[in-house]
């Protein structure tokens, strides 16, 4: 009894164990200017597992109901050409590095990626509240690291936007003021800083709670006997 608890215990720390992965969060809120209209939410997803990372931007904006995604913005740990980008949702959006922000009051600011639906045609779907922009970013070189994300230096958006600087960011266009029903062209930035998952820590809670069980099992074992 006591060698079959423990061979399940190794056996799921063994499948968990090579399931693991970074997940790390944001949600970019905006926007910081006063003048402009509130109530803009993006929340990105990033899973990193090995050297690729799934991205996923979803708009999650309400008070919105025409918003649209221009441009979305990211700093990463390294330069352009450490990193590949692939699998893009809605087809043809694609990454430019620099990424130039868009938009009144940005003041040239960068970051160094921008995803986007470049100039010209054909043009690609929008990214939406219904329709999430999704992409894979590969790491050339070695496994993605959390120090990867949360290292990232910060962006300042000039004084308009606040002193403080931000890891991602995006720009929307077609935003109501709030309380106006009625669609504008105005358009907004929303802004915000990586917030990791704390998996390892939950891996290490379940692998402890698993011996335990094993403990429990072999106490159980000796009492019968």
């Amino acid at each position: 009894m006591m060698k079959k608890a423990l061979l399940v215990v190794f056996f799921l720390l063994f499948i968990f164990g090579n399931a693991y992965a970074l997940t790390i969060t944001s949600q970019l809120l905006g926007d910081p200017r006063g003048e402009n209209p509130d109530g803009l939410i993006v929340d990105v997803t990033i899973l990193a597992t090995g050297n690729q990372a799934y991205w996923t931007v979803d708009i999650n904006s309400p008070l919105h109901p025409d918003i649209k995604l221009d441009e979305f913005y990211f700093n990463i740990v390294g330069t352009d050409s450490d990193f590949s980008f692939s699998d893009f949702d809605p087809t043809g959006w694609d990454v430019e590095s620099p990424g130039t922000v868009q938009g009144g009051g940005a003041g040239g600011s960068t970051f160094l990626f921008a995803s986007l639906d470049p100039p010209g045609l054909p043009n690609a779907s929008d990214v939406t509240n219904s329709q999430n922009l999704t992409f894979t970013m590969t790491k050339n070189s070695g496994a993605w690291l959390l120090s990867d994300f949360t290292d990232a230096p910060l962006t300042d958006l000039t004084t308009a936007l606040g002193s403080e600087g931000w890891q991602l960011g995006a720009h929307l266009q077609s935003l109501n003021f709030i309380g106006n029903p009625i669609p504008t062209e105005d358009s907004g930035f929303a802004t915000g800083n990586y917030a990791p998952v704390p998996e390892p820590a939950t891996m290490l809670l379940l692998g402890t709670g698993l011996v335990g069980l094993a403990g429990a099992s072999r106490k159980k074992f000796l009492k019968k006997s």
